[in-house]
Parts: C-alpha cells; structure tokens; sequence
C-alpha cells in the first residue's frame, strides 16, 4: 500500500481547523465533525513510515486547559455519554463509564497538533510514527468513541433497547 501523505496531513489539519475556526456556528461545527473525524480514521490506516531513529527533541507542551476552553466554546452541545467497560468481556453485565465529548476532541487535537509539530520539526516519519503509535494507545479510543457519540446524536437513536432488544450472542 502507498502511503499518501497529503492526504493524511490534509485530514489532521482538517480536524484542526474545524477545533480552532473562529467563523462557524456552533450547529455547523458539530454538524461538520463527523466527517471530519471519518477523515481521520480514514487516512490512519493509510500511514506507512520507515522508523526515524535520528534522536529527535519533544514537542512543545500546549496548555490542556486552554485548549479545553476553546473546544468547550465551539462544540457547547456536546457534554458525557456512556461507555460499555469492558467492551469485550461480561458482556451483557458491563459497567457503564462515562465518556466526554468534549475531553474525546481535546485529547485529539493534542496528539494531532503533536504530530504535525513533528511533520514540520523533525521527519514525517517521526510524525506518523507517533500518530499512529499514539492513535492505537490513546486518540483512536476517543475517536471512536466520539465517532459512536456523534452517530447516536445525529440519529436520534439513543435506546436501542426500545426498539431492538438485543440478547447476548455467543460468536463462535
């Protein structure tokens, strides 16, 4: 597989544009997100990189908390939903955790703004490896969750066992 890297930076900025744009409605944005966060899940798989064993320097540290301000302003109708834990054990007795829209969009734009800071300041393959490393240990899960929360709001669908009780199966 060919790796297109314009096409995955294309999709990290696209993200971040859509956290930092100081000229979209509230409704627009969130309307916008889940194609946005499609785009990303698209081009993850997509990376492919020869790993960079040049010793490189951190990335800056962005303040978490401002960066929450701001995402708190331009998303304000997103807010805690529930998450099944653990997602493949116990099934059908799972606790339920709770998830933040918001945190989920934080928490991305950091690794996002992270890798770019590479892509431009050390090597792109620095870069994808630390966006793909850090989407399977960290941002992939907020993704998806994200992805899965925005769904069900789009939806409208948010009791699935009203319509569609579902028992538990075993798989084999």
């Amino acid at each position: 597989m060919t790796c297109d890297h314009r096409f995955i930076r294309l999709a990290i900025e696209r993200f971040i544009a859509l956290v930092e744009a100081t000229d979209l409605p509230a409704v627009e944005r969130v309307e916008a997100i889940p194609a946005a966060s499609d785009g990303l899940a698209h081009a993850i798989h997509q990376a492919t990189y020869t790993y960079d064993e040049r010793d490189f320097p951190d990335a800056p540290r962005t303040d978490a908390k401002t960066i929450r301000t701001l995402v708190s302003a331009h998303f304000p109708s997103l807010g805690y939903y529930n998450l099944a834990d653990p997602t493949t054990q116990q099934i059908g007795r799972a606790s339920v955790i709770v998830g933040d829209g918001i945190d989920d969009i934080v928490d991305i734009y950091l690794d996002l703004k992270e890798a770019l800071w590479r892509w431009d300041g050390t090597s792109v393959d620095d870069a994808l490896w630390h966006l793909t490393n850090s989407f399977g240990s960290h941002w992939g899960l907020h993704l998806r969750s994200l992805q899965y929360y925005l769904h069900v709001l789009a939806s409208g669908v948010d009791d699935m066992s009203a319509n569609n009780r579902l028992e538990p199966q075993r798989h084999e």
